[in-house]
């Protein structure tokens, strides 16, 4: 599973845009977004299905633009 995170300028906290069993399908939103503002930043994540002490998912960063 990989989730496209989206974070404006000004903003703390990045929102979750969308989440894809495909890495193309989540690479062509963050384009597309990035396309349509140029000012906002993403961040692609794999879900990996594990999980860490906390009982938080551990998530693996495949790209930032």
């Amino acid at each position: 599973m990989y989730n496209v995170y989206v974070k404006k300028n000004g903003s703390y906290t990045p929102d979750l845009a969308g989440e894809f069993s495909n890495i193309n399908d989540a690479l062509n939103l963050a384009n597309e977004l990035k396309e349509k503002d140029s000012s906002i930043s993403y961040t692609i994540e794999e879900v990996t299905g594990h999980f860490d002490s906390y009982g938080e998912p551990i998530s693996n960063v495949v790209k930032r633009g």
